[in-house]
């Protein structure tokens, strides 16, 4: 494991250990932070050459190296961290060198899946779902927890709702008027006054 400790924008290496070409997911970063660091959103970033990949952290402060930044060996391999505070920078690092990336053995090309970006690093802490509300607004869910909702207006372009589950009181009596759907009031009528109670095979014969 490394171990990096940022002392306002000083990053110092206090523990290391090699890295080796074609990694994925071996070789942990713990980040240990001075004071300044308190109440900042936290990002640590790797580069290697031009390659550069970023991880948001979490409260442990603990994260993998991406792979991304180990596919090319005698590169050397850099990591910083920046803080930011309502969506602003505020507190970047300087670079730490973390040693020179070493050529791995490989038995050729294999599927890695790529490291999220970091809006989905955000989504992903947030919600792991959408669904609509009981308010029919459109809700950010984790598990069955609602974290937040917006109001969704599916418009036809002259106010009013396509979509009607958006509509307020939908299941209410008398929300659907026959003079709502074109022309079955004109179908209706053309049904004779029964002589006698009719059956629903009468009916489903009137209506072919």
């Amino acid at each position: 494991m490394f171990i990096l400790c940022a002392d306002k924008n000083e990053l110092a290496v206090r523990q290391r250990e090699p890295v080796t070409s074609g990694s994925v997911n071996a070789y942990q970063v713990r980040f240990e932070f001075s004071l300044e660091w308190e109440g900042l959103k936290r990002t640590a970033v790797f580069k290697a050459g031009t390659e550069i990949r970023s991880i948001l952290l979490d409260e442990s402060g603990v994260c993998v190296i991406p792979w991304e930044v180990l596919t090319v060996p005698d590169r050397r391999l850099m990591a910083g961290v920046c803080g930011a505070r309502d969506g602003e920078l505020v507190l970047p690092t300087i670079w730490a060198g973390l040693g020179t990336i070493l050529e791995g053995v490989t038995t050729g090309e294999e599927h890695r899946p790529p490291t999220p970006e970091l809006w989905e690093q955000e989504m992903e802490g947030k919600g792991d779902g959408l669904g609509y509300t009981q308010a029919g607004e459109l809700g950010l869910y984790a598990g069955k927890r609602l974290l937040s909702s917006v109001p969704v207006m599916a418009g036809t372009g002259e106010g009013g709702a396509t979509d009607h589950r958006m509509l307020s009181h939908r299941d209410a009596e008398e929300q659907h008027p026959i003079s709502s759907i074109t022309g079955l009031a004109d179908e209706l009528g053309r049904i004779p006054e029964p002589v006698e109670p009719l059956t629903n095979e009468d009916l489903e014969e009137i209506l072919r």
